[in-house]
């Protein structure tokens, strides 16, 4: 009887240890031939599997992407069963990311272009200075010496070539050179040295350098783009497609090393109710230009509720003081959103949004600010806090 009851519970054991391998999409522990998964480019976006960085393991799955249109797809060699997991409404798929410059604002490569060649450099007198320009970091300004190369950069110019023969006390003039990085932009490196002045008067200038060769379109000095929302569209073996617009939340630091989550629950997926839950293909693509990197994809159970604070809960305030007010929340993987209104007495109402607002009380008396946080699909109960605020006369 003892061996009959611990074959029942070894059985049962096996059976949930394998339906919780059927909700993971894709693992960074193996390679995607390893786990039956294939990739496929959308639109003009780019994918493949790279071991450039891992959140586990070795690998990940890079993905390049311009707009909700172009990006990139995982493909299973067999669907992946979602019809249990559907009828909870605590259950999420969940994406871990980063973005290739390990932040969650914007784009840039990993790696800079080579460097340029600067050309002479203007002569003058002894002991003359010759300076060069060459391909600096992109989104960095110019810098003497040479900057390092930032996200998406090119790597630091070449030196310039050496001055001319000048006069006594006279200083090399600049060299030109230009970088050229994959995604290089313009920075500043050393220059080469300059010549030796001779006996006598003050020389002439020397030739100018050549120009160095071209860089590739990229870096520049404006801001890059901010990725702000990811699009998930997902195919199941019926031939049917399902969609789901997905915020990051921009405020987000990650892990140490940049990894970051996005979440949406399966109830909220556009369509999905509609499919026959057997999940065929996985297509992701973002808002913005940017290159990010898939880590892990899976379907996880959330049912954490949500809480909140502020950073005061009583105010006493001039008349015409300007305030801010932040509010906290954690709902587990839930996406929240902050809604504020500024006087319950005409009832609550959204008078702003977002994490942090400044608000100026205009008339005297005592006001209770109410801030709501809530699930962003509307899946979880909100959590409701309020501040009392006096403004004196």
């Amino acid at each position: 009887m003892k061996k009959v009851l611990l074959a029942v519970i070894a059985a049962a054991l096996a059976g949930s240890a394998a339906a919780q391998e059927r909700t993971v999409l894709y693992s960074p522990g193996q390679e995607l031939k390893d786990q039956g998964i294939s990739t496929s480019a959308w639109g003009s976006g780019v994918i493949s599997e790279t071991d450039e960085v891992a959140f586990e393991g070795s690998h990940s799955v890079r993905i390049s992407t311009r707009n909700y249109y172009q990006g990139g797809a995982l493909v299973f060699s067999r669907g992946v069963d979602t019809s249990n997991a559907f009828a909870d409404k605590g259950n999420l798929l969940k994406l871990t990311f980063r973005t290739a410059d390990s932040s969650p604002l914007g784009g840039g490569g990993l790696r800079g272009g080579a460097p340029g060649g600067g050309g002479p450099g203007v002569g003058g007198g002894p002991a003359g200075i010759a300076s060069g320009t060459g391909g600096g970091g992109g989104n960095r300004p110019p810098g003497a010496g040479g900057r390092p190369p930032g996200a998406g950069g090119g790597r630091p110019g070449g030196p310039g070539g050496p001055g001319g023969f000048g006069g006594p006390g006279g200083f090399g003039g600049p060299g030109q050179g230009a970088g050229g990085g994959r995604f290089g932009g313009a920075g500043q490196g050393p220059g080469g040295p300059g010549g030796f002045g001779g006996p006598g008067g003050i020389g002439g200038p020397g030739g100018l350098g050549g120009r160095g060769g071209l860089g590739g379109g990229g870096g520049t000095n404006t801001a890059p783009p901010i990725l702000k929302n990811f699009r998930f569209i997902v195919t199941t073996t019926d031939g049917k497609r399902s969609e789901a617009y997905v915020p990051i939340n921009i405020h987000a630091h990650g892990d140490d090393r940049g990894w970051l989550t996005a979440a949406v629950p399966l109830q909220a997926i556009t369509g999905f109710d509609r499919t026959n839950k057997q999940i065929a293909s996985f297509a992701i693509s973002g808002d913005a230009t940017s290159t990010f990197y898939v880590g892990d994809l899976r379907i996880i159970s959330d049912t954490t509720p949500i809480r909140g604070d502020t950073n005061a809960h009583s105010l006493n305030l001039a008349l015409g003081e300007e305030v801010e007010l932040n509010a906290f929340g954690d709902g587990g993987a839930s996406i929240l959103r902050y809604t504020w209104d500024f006087d319950d007495s005409d009832g609550i109402q959204v008078d702003a949004e977002g994490q942090a607002v400044k608000r100026k009380f205009r008339k005297a008396g005592t006001y209770n600010i109410t801030v709501t946080i809530s699930d962003y699909y509307g899946l979880k109960a909100p959590y409701k806090t309020t501040i009392k605020v006096v403004v004196n006369p």
